[in-house]
């Protein structure tokens, strides 16, 4: 939670949390797309090895934005969600 409140308090939305997400996902993609483009066998591995990296970072963000999208909701839809999770 304190890194939450951290992230909130230096101006860091859920948004672009979620964008990060996303982007990372991009990001492990083309890196992996282009390990596969490699000729060399190391090179290969070691491109192979960063995409399997980044492509660990999107549950970290994702995560992270849904803490803070909890936190940036107003009092009554913190209420609202709680009921739908209940009535559920």
């Amino acid at each position: 939670m304190k890194v939450a409140l951290l992230l909130k308090k230096l101006g860091i939305n859920s948004t672009l949390l979620h964008s990060f997400g996303l982007a990372s996902i991009g990001g492990a993609l083309s890196l992996w797309g282009r390990s596969a483009a490699q000729s060399d066998k190391e090179a290969r591995q070691r491109a192979e090895r960063l995409a399997i990296f980044v492509g660990l970072w999107p549950p970290t963000f994702f995560l992270l934005g849904k803490v803070l999208q909890d936190l940036e909701a107003t009092p009554d839809e913190q209420v609202e969600q709680a009921r739908m999770k209940v009535a559920a």
